[in-house]
């Protein structure tokens, strides 16, 4: 039996839609709840097919009864999926469903920033102070622009991947599940992971990531008639020098400090610090793909 694993994309995307239904289940706590709220989103098209789902209850000859198929969490995954190919119907769905709340717990509310950064969304946070309490706004908003771009970026990515180092594949899913789940230190220890395979690959004879990465970048640096090929006499060089090998510093430096942050446990990683190499590694192979280099 073959089994096709989500795509990394997918996999945030459907976090983020679990965690908008349970949103929605709070806002669903009378009939017709649903019906106004997906008119609100401008989705009353849909009504018919999903508003049973958003009533809680069901009533006969005036007894108030459980609906058994009230499920907003399903109703909120399998809508967003029909209207994600407009990501203006997305968007304007889901805040639809943020005007409506006004407080989200902070170990969901860290989930959904995690997922919604891969994807490049944030929600923008407002308090509101009152005599007695405070209360919450919430809104979804791009977190850069380039939105649709950095999504077909991904998807090209993940095809290269899956066509030339599919070994190495599970590696990247599993980065994507680790920095959605706030687990930063295997985040970055699954980047490093995927990065040193990669590059190992490029060296066919000693199956250095090293040589791979200047295999990658093309650079030669000439010392004294030599051809130096470690990090060590590379940097030195630099040192002295202030020039050569301006990409593979790069990538070993950048290498170098997923090592420190992650299987090394020297520091402990942020989710600023998560994301950084995450997107990182993400740029490097892509750098790598376009440029016709895939094994």
């Amino acid at each position: 039996m073959s089994i096709t694993f989500d795509s990394k994309e997918r996999i945030a995307r459907s976090n983020i839609y679990s965690i908008f239904g349970k949103l929605l289940r709070r806002c669903t706590q009378k009939n017709d709840d649903g019906k106004v709220l997906l008119c609100e989103a401008g989705l009353s098209s849909l009504v018919e097919d999903y508003a049973f789902r958003l009533n809680p209850y069901w009533y006969n000859r005036g007894y108030q009864n459980n609906n058994d198929q009230y499920n907003p969490e399903y109703v909120c995954l399998l809508l967003c999926q029909e209207i994600e190919a407009s990501e203006d119907a997305l968007l304007r769905f889901l805040n639809v469903i943020l005007s409506h709340t006004h407080r989200i717990e902070d170990g969901e509310m860290d989930k959904l920033t995690n997922y919604l950064g891969i994807i490049g969304y944030e929600i923008d946070v407002k308090a509101v102070e009152d005599e007695y309490w405070t209360t919450y706004t919430y809104s979804l908003i791009p977190s850069s622009d380039g939105t649709t771009e950095r999504s077909s970026d991904i998807s090209y990515l993940r095809s290269m991947l899956s066509m030339h180092h599919s070994e190495s594949l599970h590696l990247y899913d599993e980065a994507t599940t680790n920095f959605g789940n706030a687990q930063y230190i295997s985040c970055i220890d699954n980047c490093r992971s995927l990065f040193e395979s990669f590059f190992k690959k490029l060296d066919p004879v000693d199956n250095d990531y090293v040589k791979g990465i200047l295999a990658a970048t093309g650079e030669t640096v000439i010392d004294n008639g030599a051809s130096l090929t470690s990090i060590k006499k590379i940097y030195t060089y630099w040192i002295n020098n202030k020039s050569g090998a301006n990409r593979f510093r790069l990538f070993q430096t950048m290498y170098s400090a997923m090592s420190g942050l992650g299987p090394h446990h020297e520091d402990t990683p942020s989710r600023e610090d998560a994301l950084l190499l995450f997107r990182f590694v993400e740029d490097t192979l892509l750098w790598c793909f376009r440029k016709g280099i895939n094994c």
